[in-house]
């Protein structure tokens, strides 16, 4: 072939070619054109919709509680959907909310829609719009905002349901920590208190106020018992008991356990021991006294015995008598000791029977004074009983063991051959009996504590009387039994005066013996009875 020769179809392919590409152009601008048209008449609507689901979500993210969440759904649902109302329905976080918005129609007609609300996957309540206003369907695109807004409502639903378990865990903690009968108070990194219970404040005297904003070693002040200053907030655990110095200059002891927080600082509680402590340190003291007063008795008895054992014939008979007389005193004094601990249980677990007689409490105080000028001659004691007391209804054992023990303690107490005088009159339905020494007398702080069990003024191992400190207790205990009461005072002019007070009660109460249970013959004289004194 001839390359240099023409080709007469050749032209006709060259003008068609752009021609094609030519029209190819304007079908591709037609195209863009009707596109940008059809997206133009639409646009505006599109914009509104997603700027105002944009609000919706912005306003259900920003809802303070489950019922504002409720109205922001309600009033942004009718507003995106053009619904004529709508319903929202919240339970299970906090009370139950229900909240409508629109007209007065019902959002569960022919038309309606609804979404159920979930918090975390579990439901939690729903939202329910009624048909559009103008009477249109939904479309797609509307039932997909529907679907947005409940997604974004149960976010936020989630959201105010963890935040209701933190503030009611935080409501708990607080009333846990505030009703505490054990102090709790907490530290920061700073060494600044910065929590003070109301039981903190009760055990130190310092309130709420004072303590929480300043340096704890400002507030709260220990010492171990050896006096060191005690710190806590070690990288461990620590308890102790510790000491604490009050300002009205009252000890107090406590068990303090320290506790380092995460962040820095710690947390204290504060169990106060003071009584506890004070109840061992009695019962120390108790059992030194008890062993001291036991083992009185017992060294005598214990040395002649040994002496009988070696030397029994070597003694004459009235030296062997001088030893049994000595050694059955000591073993009455011993048995006096056990019984007062066995009466004073007795009296303590209230295991003790009133029998109620009719009684002459002249003759009642005469008997007891009498039994005792037996055992000190010398003494001088003063009886004083006014008329009208001649029948008292009452516990005779009880009445005499009472009269008996403030007469041993007075003769205890009251130096050699001074007197001691006991008094009883009628006072209104009550008798008032007393009984004054001239002894160094009851200090008034401690009028109250020497009727307590084991209690006994001094040192247990320098004074000079004997006994465990159960005497004025039994007495207490005794007159209590019988509804009255009793009290410690100053006698004028120097010594100690106790006294006592018992119902006189009604004769007739009592009932009568039948004679033919209690033969005349039977009966025995009535005479001085030995009631226990233990002191």
């Amino acid at each position: 072939m001839d390359r240099g020769c023409a080709n007469p179809d050749d032209g006709d392919v060259a003008t068609s070619t752009p021609l094609l590409l030519a029209l190819i152009a304007l079908l591709v601008i037609a195209l863009v054109v009707v596109d940008r048209r059809r997206r133009g008449s639409s646009s505006g609507l599109q914009i509104a919709q997603i700027d105002r689901l944009r609000e919706a979500e912005l306003a259900l993210a920003n809802a303070v509680s489950t019922e504002a969440a409720a109205h922001q759904l309600a009033e942004h649902a009718i507003a995106l959907l053009g619904a004529a109302s709508a319903t929202v329905i919240i339970e299970g976080i906090g009370d139950t909310v229900r909240v409508s918005a629109g007209e007065p129609t019902s959002v569960y007609g022919t038309g309606s829609r609804m979404r159920l609300l979930d918090d975390d996957g579990v439901p939690c309540g729903s939202i329910a719009v009624s048909a559009r206003a103008d009477g249109r369907g939904y479309t797609a695109q509307q039932e997909h905002m529907l679907d947005a807004l409940a997604q974004r409502v149960s976010s936020t639903l989630h959201r105010l349901s963890l935040f209701t378990e933190i503030q009611v865990e935080r409501r708990t903690l607080a009333d846990v920590v505030g009703s505490s009968s054990d102090g709790i108070f907490s530290v920061g990194p700073d060494q600044v208190v910065r929590s003070w219970n109301p039981a903190m404040a009760a055990i130190t005297g310092v309130s709420a106020t004072m303590a929480v904003g300043h340096a704890v070693s400002s507030v709260f002040r220990v010492v171990d018992e050896e006096g060191r200053p005690v710190h806590g907030g070690g990288s461990e655990a620590e308890v102790a008991l510790v000491r604490l110095d009050r300002s009205d200059a009252e000890w107090r002891w406590l068990t303090c356990s320290w506790s380092p927080l995460t962040e820095g600082g710690y947390v204290v509680v504060a169990r106060d021991e003071t009584e506890r402590k004070q109840l061992q340190d009695d019962k120390d003291g108790w059992i030194a006294q008890v062993s001291h007063e036991l083992r009185t008795p017992l060294t005598p008895i214990r040395g002649f015995l040994h002496t009988l054992q070696r030397r029994e014939r070597q003694l004459s008979a009235p030296d062997r008598q001088r030893i049994y007389d000595v050694m059955l005193r000591e073993e009455q004094r011993l048995e006096n000791l056990v019984n007062g601990l066995l009466q004073a249980t007795t009296m303590n677990a209230g295991h003790v029977a009133v029998d109620l007689q009719d009684v002459d409490w002249r003759t009642l105080v005469a008997d007891q004074v009498d039994l005792y000028r037996r055992s000190d001659p010398d003494r001088s004691v003063l009886v004083v009983v006014e008329p009208g007391l001649e029948r008292v209804v009452t516990d005779a054992a009880l009445a005499s063991g009472v009269v008996a023990n403030l007469l041993s303690n007075a003769l205890k107490y009251s130096p050699a051959g001074s007197p001691i005088e006991v008094r009883s009159a009628l006072e209104g339905d009550d008798v008032v009996t007393t009984v004054t020494d001239c002894g160094p007398g009851v200090p008034k702080r401690d009028r109250e504590r020497i009727f307590e069990k084991f209690t006994r003024l001094g040192d247990h191992l320098t004074r000079p009387q004997q006994g465990i400190g159960l005497g004025l207790y039994i007495a207490r205990q005794a007159v209590e039994q019988l509804g009255g009461e009793i009290w410690c005072d100053a006698r004028p002019g120097g010594g100690a005066r106790f006294g006592f007070r018992l119902p006189v009660g009604d004769p007739a109460e009592v009932a009568p013996v039948p004679v033919a249970e209690v033969p005349v013959a039977a009966a025995p004289p009535r005479g001085p009875r030995r009631v226990l004194t233990a002191r």
